[in-house]
């Protein structure tokens, strides 16, 4: 412990002797005297006068060597001549008394020591000397201020300090090395993972690469089994097929004698069938005219209902005359009063231009029941037409049943000779039995379906008429409440809704109109309201975007009392629609001088579906037309057109129908009677538009009885068109055939649309 001591004292006295001139012993003495402070000492040492020794004559005086780790600003600073010496006490004394000169020269220099003290602060940084002792340090360097840099720092070393820097640096290299080493065994365990990894994977791949290569040879094999199958199946195919023809040629011989009863005996069931199916057509008719009669009964009642509205019209029109009469009194007694005259002047004129309006929203409204009433006229008129094509075919099937009859009363003594061969020919005839019983069935899904596209017309057509009659019942005055809204004249944008309450009225009731979408169903969905006073009144609603709106009267929140007619802001649109194959073409015309804008929209929609949900959707163009992807279901569809900035508000809407034309026919010149030799060319014509097109549509040749479609004797691919025609060969077996096409969309073996028949005979026939 001693020896750290003394060499604790024997390092500041070698930075004292470097900062001072004094001997060894004096600055030990000053050390002693001030407790070993270095600061107290310090300060004594600069303030004891020194007692200088002559250097030899041939010894240069000493010199400090400047540092190049401090700023050359302050290496040759001079320093003023008085801070060479520490003044003492006795001449501090005397400087006193000094004149005033004086005082403020010793002012003037302890600012410039002042300011090179904190120079050299600055450039040491963080120390424990007082100025005091830098400055004394500074003197005993003459005046060097580098060399005053390293006399205190070398005053100010602390080897502990340095130490544990060091002790701390070579910790934090160590922990890196660590860190860099952990990171070289987390890599080298990486790389085993990828390799392992990588092992695994070509080994995958190997295995896959030989299940392809086993599954590739099994494919082969299977094919060349397949391959020789077929050849076998083939070879037996002909072998049978020279059989057969042996056979036929042996048969034939004994089908022309057989034949002639077999036509009296399929004359005799077709005869039958044909008298069954006319009693069939007779009930339906008798059923259908029973239908017929109701419904013209519902449609005089109607008409009935119509008539008694059409004079509860005159009766209010003639109610509206009689107002107009009186307010033209009441005009007249008023003339006095010019300011009241004049309000009173404008009110009815706006009354009577609603009137007016009135007036011929319900002529126009007659117009269009009157049309309505037409085209009801013209379906009664299709359907008499249908029933008299349906008694035209009645009547020519009871000739044929006449006809026939001649030729079964010519043909049974024919037939008597040749019954005993009536059992062999049984299969035959059942076949030829589910022939006209299919033609039957077919007969049928036709009338189903003419029935199916004019009944929904004829529905829809009701429908709108019903409609036009609600619009209409609520433009009249609903339990003595009236509500109407007209656009202004001068603003096309703004809708003027007049409301009258007249005994309705209830005092201290809060009372509101709102401004909807015609087809909003929720009465929270206003696009504007206005609250309201007073029994009768007019209020306007501006700024009202492209659309059709309806005025409706509230009580309270939402108690709906009553609702106004639709009116249509904004330009009025031409709009239709035709279907050309699988496209719907859409003409349009906005008749306004700015034209289509090409934010305005167009959507295919179903009948009654909501705004929103859209089939399809497109921007509309300055061109005028535009075409939609047909949606290939039968059925009835709107178009609608919604103008800019209106979002889900059609302008206009136009109705079309997409009917089911989709057929397959084997081509001749008789469809109804199709004979074809075995192995002859034929060609199939068809045509698709109610389902996409695929690569996976196909064609096959069925005989008329096959069940399942998977037994197919020829089929061809085609080829992703929705028209076309395909050539096959008629199959070598004699027999009844069709085609049948089938669509992918459907299922692959579903059949879409079934052929006419054809017959396939041999020549010896």
């Amino acid at each position: 412990m001693s020896s750290n001591h003394d060499l604790d004292i024997e390092e500041k006295i070698a930075s004292l002797i470097g900062a001072f001139s004094h001997k060894r012993e004096v600055i030990l003495e000053v050390l002693k005297r001030n407790n070993y402070g270095i600061d107290a000492s310090a300060l004594e040492l600069s303030e004891m006068p020194v007692i200088e020794q002559q250097p030899p004559l041939n010894q240069p005086p000493p010199q400090f060597r400047q540092s190049n780790n401090y700023p050359s600003t302050y290496s040759n600073r001079q320093v003023p001549q008085q801070y060479h010496q520490q003044p003492t006490q006795y001449q501090q004394y005397n400087h006193q008394q000094q004149p005033q000169q004086q005082q403020q020269q010793q002012q003037n220099q302890d600012k410039e020591r002042s300011e090179l003290i904190k120079d050299i602060e600055n450039l040491i940084g963080n120390n424990s000397l007082d100025q005091s002792t830098i400055y004394a340090v500074y003197q005993q360097s003459n005046k060097s201020i580098d060399q005053t840099i390293k006399t205190i720092k070398e005053l100010t070393f602390d080897p502990n300090e340095e130490l544990k820097k060091i002790e701390a640096e070579i910790e934090m290299r160590k922990r890196e090395e660590e860190a860099i080493l952990e990171a070289k065994k987390q890599k080298e365990k990486q790389d085993q993972q990828l390799k392992l990894n990588e092992q695994q994977q070509q080994q995958q791949q190997r295995a896959e690469r030989e299940q392809q290569e086993r599954l590739r040879e099994e494919y082969e094999r299977r094919l060349v089994m397949e391959h020789q199958k077929k050849l076998e199946i083939e070879r037996q195919e002909q072998e049978l097929a020279r059989r057969k023809k042996l056979e036929l040629e042996q048969i034939m011989i004994l089908k022309k004698q057989e034949e002639a009863g077999l036509r009296i005996l399929q004359e005799q069931r077709e005869h039958q069938e044909k008298v069954r199916q006319a009693k069939e057509r007779e009930e339906e008719s008798k059923k259908r005219c029973k239908e017929e009669e109701a419904r013209r009964a519902a449609i005089r009642a109607q008409e009935i209902a119509r008539m008694s509205k059409k004079q509860q019209l005159e009766e209010e029109a003639k109610r509206l005359e009689q107002q107009k009469r009186q307010e033209a009194e009441f005009m007249l007694a008023l003339e006095t009063k010019s300011k009241e005259a004049k309000l009173m002047q404008q009110q009815t004129n706006l009354l009577k231009q609603k009137e007016q309006e009135n007036l011929q929203l319900i002529e126009k409204q007659k117009k269009e029941i009157y049309e309505n009433q037409i085209q009801i006229d013209i379906l009664k008129l299709k359907e008499l037409e249908s029933q008299n094509q349906s008694k035209a075919m009645l009547e020519k099937a009871q000739q044929e049943i006449q006809d026939l009859k001649k030729k079964l009363a010519d043909g049974e003594s024919k037939f008597n000779q040749e019954t005993v061969k009536k059992t062999s020919d049984e299969e035959e005839l059942k076949k030829q039995i589910q022939e006209l019983e299919q033609q039957k069935d077919i007969l049928r899904k036709q009338i189903l379906e003419l029935e199916g596209v004019q009944k929904p017309r004829l529905e829809q057509l009701e429908q709108e008429l019903k409609n036009k009659e609600l619009e209409l019942h609520n433009t009249i005055i609903s339990n003595q409440v009236s509500l109407a809204s007209s656009l202004e004249e001068n603003s096309t944008d703004t809708i003027v809704v007049h409301w009258n309450l007249e005994n309705k009225f209830e005092e201290g009731t809060p009372y509101w109109i709102g401004v909807f979408p015609t087809h909003q169903p929720k009465n929270d969905r206003y696009l504007s309201f206005k609250h309201i006073e007073g029994k009768e009144g007019l209020v306007s609603f501006s700024s009202i975007i492209p659309g059709h709106y309806e005025a409706r009267l509230f009580k309270d929140k939402y108690t709906l009392i009553q609702k106004s007619y639709s009116v249509q802001v904004g330009p009025s649109v031409s709009l239709s629609a035709h279907v050309i194959g699988d496209e719907i073409s859409v003409t349009y015309k906005v008749n306004s001088e700015s034209g289509a804008n090409t934010k305005d929209w167009i959507g295919i929609y179903h009948p009654n579906q909501r705004n929103k949900h859209y089939i399809e959707s497109l921007y509309a163009s300055t061109s005028g037309t535009i075409t939609f992807k047909s949606p290939r279901v039968p059925g009835l569809y709107e178009v609608r057109y919604f103008l800019y900035p209106t979002k889900y508000n059609e302008q206009a809407k136009f109705s079309f129908e997409i009917i089911d034309n989709d057929k397959i026919q084997v081509v001749s010149e008789t469809q109804s009677c199709l004979t074809l030799l075995p192995d002859q060319e034929f060609k199939v014509e068809y045509v698709v538009n109610t389902t996409a097109p695929s690569s996976s549509d196909w064609v096959g040749i069925f005989p008329v009885d096959e069940i399942n479609n998977k037994h197919y004797i020829h089929s061809k691919y085609t080829s992703s068109t929705a028209s076309g025609e395909l050539t096959f060969r008629a199959p070598l077996k004699t027999g009844d055939y069709e085609a049948r096409f089938f669509s992918y969309a459907k299922g692959k073996y579903i059949a879409h649309k079934v052929s006419n028949k054809f017959s396939v005979f041999s020549q010896s026939n």
